[in-house]
């Protein structure tokens, strides 16, 4: 009872709004077009009441929606039983003069109608989601499934064009501006007219929306002074037409839409032709008969061509199966595969293609051509075919493919050697050596002016050299030297660097950069080290050393000391010693002392006073030395579980026991240390660790529990009563301790007793998992059910035979 009576309060708000603009009154609003009211927006501005006014009254707004949808309406957007005036909105005829000072009012700022949500909602949600639809390479299928264009799903939405077919329902808005004014908005009746105040009666159904605005500023001109005014007549709302599309689409069906959309558009709500339908001949059907075929080819390539088309109520758009198909690669601007109808021939599949591309090499055009079981191979010539105006008709399924122009030169002389810019450029007839070394900008200082080549390739390709004198040519054009070329000829000049030996020392051992070097006359010791960025902190003391070929001993030199030069403490030579004059191909070695090795580094970790890197004093140094180094152990060390990682040879875990070596120096486990080695001293633990096949549930990832130490115990004991015992996948012989110093102990038979090792603090138990034999078994032998009855019956037969004699026999 509540709610009927908010909506009854509801239904008298929307009486209050509807009748507080009548007719009579709407003439005497302003004369300004941006201001024209309308009843029809009136009402929806009463059916959309402001929601905080409903919430005041207590009405839940959803509500108001539902009763606003249960409203009838006459398909105009005006309820049912109001007066025909109310649905067409004007200010009058007006012909007085507009001040000066007033600005001019356009078109785009009158008030447009808005048509009731149930006729704009009409054709939204047609289209559905197209993110899914598949790829195509035909040409033309983007179009529509990449929406290159709109399908209109609200009679608001698009903006008619002039050759849009006025129909029964359009709501035409017309405005006049300038000397004269007026502004009106007036739906299509029944009769296919409308009625401007004062105008009369204008009959507009059929007409295209161009011939509409002639009629009716003819019109207007009797009434109106059109010669000093402006008029504009648009399609404020469309009416909703019932088309359908059937055929070769993905969603065929009937589709409600705004007479706004062409056939394009509206072939959007079906989500557009699939492979198999046809792009050139698309058909609309009215009343049995085809009124139009499109061509979408002359919709995107052609903009002369009128090739859209506005749609009827009933109307039917057909897309027929695809015609002929004919793929084309290669060497063009659109590489796609493009439907070809009857007249049609290469041309214009070149031209569909965009034609081709700089590259393209029109002398030879293949088609692949599938003609009953067999493929074929047909070569074209383009550029005969052009000249002749000639045309190649194709097939359906032609696969055409237009090759690129052989990258190769054949019309070329190359110049190399010493010249500033050595290359390949292009060959004229004529040209002389002169011709190409000036293209090359001349020769360079070090080029030798005595000999020159020309390569030629002959026919059979060999080579011929024909040798010239630079220095004639350059001097003088006209010589013999200047010879003529030849197209592919080479011209060669030589310079000196390649006659001349390459001369070199060598320097190795205790300097920042040995190597090879380059060697210069008057060359010294002093110069070489200096090159090679001088000598090492490890060549102090020592000596440098100079080699040198000095003999020839069976064919095959032979290397000799001619020289050695001391090393000072502080890296100094004496001056004998830099001037030491060298020779090429000398060998200079400066040698280190045996004593300097910055890697002789060891580390101790853990529980020491001093834990850190230390130097080793020599190289019979010892664990308990470092650790005496180290200040020793701290009163929470564990020397029994102290580890030892060598780095040298890469030997990893030592086991060691450093208890053992700390009480006795002289035993086997006071290892002799190497550069590298790494010690750690952790700290005592009253824990065992217990992993592997184990009952107990509780574990984390690590699947390692841990429990406290009891003195005295084996590992049995940490396995049943912290472990919950061995579970049914281990394998208990192979249980196992890693106690501390990573030495492991397993167990052992005493008889029949398997006794597990004793566990030390900090040790950890390792239960290993039972092996499986996963070899495969051989399949099991077939059963022969009268094998085995026959067998039975044998014994049953000799058990007889026995009990029968054993009868008969007297005892």
């Amino acid at each position: 009872m509540k709610l009927f009576m908010r909506l009854l309060l509801l239904f008298i708000l929307f009486g209050r709004f509807t009748f507080a603009q009548q007719p009579s009154t709407l003439t005497q609003q302003s004369q300004d077009p941006a201001n024209a009211p309308s009843t029809s927006g009136y009402f929806q501005q009463g059916i959309s009441t402001n929601i905080a006014t409903m919430q005041l009254l207590g009405i839940n707004p959803t509500d108001a929606q539902n009763a606003k949808k249960q409203i009838k309406t006459d398909g105009t957007g005006t309820p049912a039983g109001t007066t025909p005036a109310s649905t067409q909105t004007t200010t009058g005829l007006s012909n007085q003069p507009q001040p000066t000072a007033t600005p001019t009012v356009t078109p785009s700022s009158v008030q447009h109608v808005m048509p009731p949500a149930s006729v704009t909602d009409t054709a939204s949600g047609l289209i559905s989601d197209t993110a899914r639809l598949p790829t195509s390479d035909i040409f033309g299928m983007a179009f529509f499934r990449n929406k290159t264009i709109t399908m209109f799903s609200k009679s608001t939405d698009a903006q008619a064009m002039g050759n849009y077919i006025i129909g029964l329902g359009d709501q035409i808005s017309i405005n006049v501006w300038g000397y004269s004014s007026f502004s009106g908005s007036y739906t299509v009746d029944e009769g296919g007219s409308i009625f401007p105040q004062g105008v009369g009666k204008i009959y507009v159904k059929g007409l295209t929306l161009d011939k509409a605005k002639q009629l009716i500023r003819s019109r207007f001109a009797s009434y109106l002074d059109m010669k000093n005014s402006q008029i504009e007549v648009t399609i404020v709302y469309s009416r909703v037409i019932t088309v359908n599309i059937v055929g070769e689409v993905f969603n065929p069906g009937s589709y409600s839409i705004p007479a706004t959309n062409t056939v394009f558009n509206a072939l959007l709500a079906s989500n557009g032709p699939t492979d198999l339908g046809s792009l050139r001949k698309i058909y609309v059907k009215r009343q049995g008969q085809t009124v139009r075929t499109l061509d979408v080819y002359d919709f995107l390539l052609n903009p002369r061509a009128n090739s859209d088309y506005f749609l009827q109520n009933n109307d039917y758009i057909f897309v027929p199966p695809v015609g002929k198909l004919i793929s084309i690669s290669g060497e063009v601007k659109r590489p796609f595969r493009y439907e070809l109808i009857e007249g049609e021939d290469l041309s214009d599949l070149l031209n569909y293609a965009g034609g081709l591309t700089a590259k393209a090499y029109g002398a030879s055009i293949q088609v692949r051509r599938y003609m009953g079981n067999q493929l074929k191979l047909i070569d074209v010539n383009l550029d005969s075919l052009t000249k002749s105006k000639g045309k190649y008709e194709l097939l359906n399924g032609d696969e055409v493919f237009v090759s690129t122009v052989p990258s190769q030169l054949f019309q070329f002389v190359k110049i190399s050697g010493a010249v500033m810019q050595p290359g390949q450029f292009n060959f004229t007839q004529g040209m002389r050596i002169s011709d190409v070394l000036n293209k090359s900008h001349g020769l360079r200082e070090d080029a030798i002016t005595d000999r020159g080549y020309i390569i030629r390739k002959n026919d059979d390709l060999t080579s011929t050299y024909i040798p010239f004198n630079p220095s004639s040519v350059v001097s003088n054009s006209k010589s013999a030297d200047n010879v003529t070329l030849k197209n592919l000829d080479e011209v060669y000049f030589f310079d000196r660097n390649t006659f001349n030996d390459s001369l070199n020392v060598n320097i190795s051992g205790a300097v920042h950069l040995p190597g090879k070097y380059a060697y210069a006359k008057g060359m010294t010791l002093n110069d070489l080290i200096l090159e090679s960025g001088g000598v090492k902190a490890e060549a102090a003391n020592a000596k440098i050393e100079i080699s040198r070929y000095t003999a020839v001993e069976n064919g095959a030199m032979v290397p000799a000391v001619v020289g050695s030069v001391i090393v000072g403490s502080d890296l100094s030579i004496d001056t004998a010693g830099r001037g030491y004059s060298l020779q090429p191909f000398d060998m200079v070695f400066v040698r280190s002392v045996a004593t300097i090795d910055s890697q002789n580094i060891v580390m101790i970790k853990g529980e020491v006073l001093y834990p850190g890197q230390y130097s080793m004093t020599d190289k019979e140094e010892k664990l308990v030395d470092l650790i005496q180094r180290a200040g020793g152990l701290t009163q929470w060390a564990s020397p029994n579980r102290a580890t030892l990682i060598r780095v040298e040879d890469e030997r990893g875990i030592v086991f060691m026991e450093l208890d053992k070596a700390i009480h006795d120096p002289d035993s086997r486990y006071n290892f002799i240390l190497r550069p590298g080695d790494v010690i750690e001293v952790p700290s005592s633990s009253d824990l065992v660790a217990i992993s592997g096949q184990i009952n107990y549930p509780f574990r984390d990832s690590s699947g390692v529990i841990n429990a406290p130490y009891h003195a005295g115990k084996r590992a049995k004991f940490y396995i049943k009563k912290y472990g919950l015992g061995f579970n049914k996948e281990a394998k208990r012989s192979h249980t196992y301790v890693i106690q501390p110093g990573q030495t492991l102990q397993d167990p052992h038979r005493w008889t029949f007793i398997r006794i597990y090792p004793k566990v030390q603090s900090g040790a950890y138990v390792v239960v290993p998992l039972k092996p499986h034999d996963n070899t495969p078994k051989p399949p099991a032998a077939p059963v022969d059910i009268n094998q085995i009855i026959e067998s039975a019956m044998v014994k049953i037969t000799g058990l007889l035979t026995l009990y029968v004699l054993v009868t008969r026999i007297n005892f």
